[in-house]
């Protein structure tokens, strides 16, 4: 009935800056750019005369990997939200990526302004490892979870 994710989804207020974050910062890249607009997206979304931009990325190494979608609807007003206020929020808290290297990480995302929970952390797993873990904020205050898989 249901198969794996096929994307996560973010509402953004500037493409723009969205696309350099998840780009350059992140090191994502854009694999698809659509805009859509019409009686059937408007229906999907419940959003009246709806136009919406929709990004794709996604990690270069992984073809298989889960893009990330960013949406941005032109000629709407947004509704000025903000993402949850924290992990105790219900619904979705983060989106989760996978980094070869935390510290290396950690320091590059830093020196480009990234706002962060915490400095990482070490998590002790049963007999899988130490997972290295952090959370921060993208430009828009989404939860963004990095973590690493150390072998132990």
């Amino acid at each position: 009935m249901i198969g794996a994710v096929a994307h996560v989804g973010i509402t953004v207020p500037d493409m723009d800056k969205a696309i350099t974050f998840y780009q350059d910062v992140l090191g994502l890249r854009v694999i698809a750019d659509y805009t859509i607009e019409g009686k059937e997206i408007s229906d999907m979304v419940q959003v009246p005369g709806a136009k919406m931009r929709s990004v794709f990325l996604r990690n270069g190494d992984d073809r298989h990997g889960t893009p990330v979608e960013l949406l941005h609807f032109s000629d709407q007003e947004g509704d000025g939200g903000q993402p949850y206020s924290g992990v105790t929020h219900n619904g979705i808290t983060e989106i989760a990526f996978w980094v070869k290297d935390m510290d290396a990480t950690y320091e590059a995302l830093s020196s480009h302004g990234v706002e962060f929970y915490s400095k990482p952390q070490s998590m002790k797993l049963d007999d899988s490892g130490t997972l290295k873990v952090v959370y921060c904020k993208d430009p828009f205050g989404t939860t963004l979870e990095l973590m690493q898989m150390v072998k132990e």
